[in-house]
């Protein structure tokens, strides 16, 4: 009797699965990933100015409690976002690397809708980029609060207006402050990392530290989008995994329906692989 040998499986018993294809041209789709990142952003400013009224709330714990909520809905949108957009460019290269076993051309569109782990990185200096050099210069020239006075009482300057010992120290206080470009600039940081405030019982008195971690804060949106794509890859391969069980299930019940229906003959009586019209007393097998 000849020996029937069977072929090898691979370590660990699991068979190996094909790496996934990678695309070529891939920085022709980074403007469109880059567009949705940027609408993630302005997103961002706007529910941070919603609930830009937590950091009022007088008790510690609601407070953290309600701003820890916002902050993880908004970094979940980034995830969600990268997420979606790995797991599609990952199903597109599964079905360009068929399409090149089956020796079918492909095209440059096709290529570039590809996954690549470069694809939310560029992105994301495209959108960030600006936000963080700007982030860094205000850690850079982050100043403690100081509180400024404003006009002086009435009876204060009629009564001591002709003492010089006491107006020259007060008049530092009735300057007005030069608004400058580094003012602007700090708005504009604070309002895309509004959504930390919330953190801070007086945001004025911790200015100096809201400044100093704006680039950190900053740096947690593209983050979390890129750790979505680069995760797209696994999620697309379970998706793919359970359309096949779904599809392995489908067609078990197309068979035992298929089955059934022979055997009851549409009639409604099984009849086991005998026929009851048979002549005669017995019964005769098929």
């Amino acid at each position: 009797m000849a020996e029937v040998t069977r072929p090898e499986k691979a370590s660990g018993g699991k068979k190996k699965k094909a790496p996934l294809r990678r695309a070529g041209r891939w920085v022709r789709t980074v403007p469109a990933l880059a567009r949705r990142l940027a609408l993630m952003l302005v997103l961002t400013v706007v529910l941070g100015m919603l609930f830009s009224g937590v950091a009022a709330v007088g008790s510690f714990w609601i407070r953290m409690l309600l701003s820890g909520v916002v902050l993880l809905a908004v970094l979940f949108l980034y995830v969600d976002e990268g997420l979606a957009a790995g797991t599609k460019d990952a199903a597109e290269s599964r079905r360009v690397r068929k399409q090149e076993k089956e020796g079918k051309p492909v095209s440059d569109r096709e290529d570039a809708a590809c996954w690549h782990p470069a694809k939310p990185f560029l992105a994301a200096l495209i959108v960030f980029g600006v936000p963080m050099l700007l982030a860094a210069y205000i850690a850079l020239t982050a100043e403690g609060y100081t509180y400024t006075l404003q006009d002086l009482p009435t009876w204060v300057q009629g009564s001591y207006s002709a003492r010089e010992d006491i107006m020259a120290p007060l008049s530092a206080y009735m300057e007005a402050g030069v608004t400058g470009l580094r003012v602007f600039l700090r708005l504009a940081v604070r309002l895309m990392e509004m959504i930390f405030v919330g953190f801070f019982a007086d945001p004025q008195k911790s200015a100096a530290l809201l400044d100093g971690l704006a680039p950190a804060f900053l740096a947690a949106y593209p983050l979390t989008f890129i750790a979505g794509y680069l995760l797209g890859p696994k999620r697309q391969s379970r998706l793919a995994a359970k359309e096949r069980k779904a599809k392995k299930v489908a067609v078990r019940r197309a068979e035992r329906r298929t089955l059934a229906e022979e055997l009851t003959r549409g009639g409604g009586e099984v009849h086991y692989g005998q026929r009851n019209d048979a002549p005669g007393k017995g019964k005769k097998l098929i």
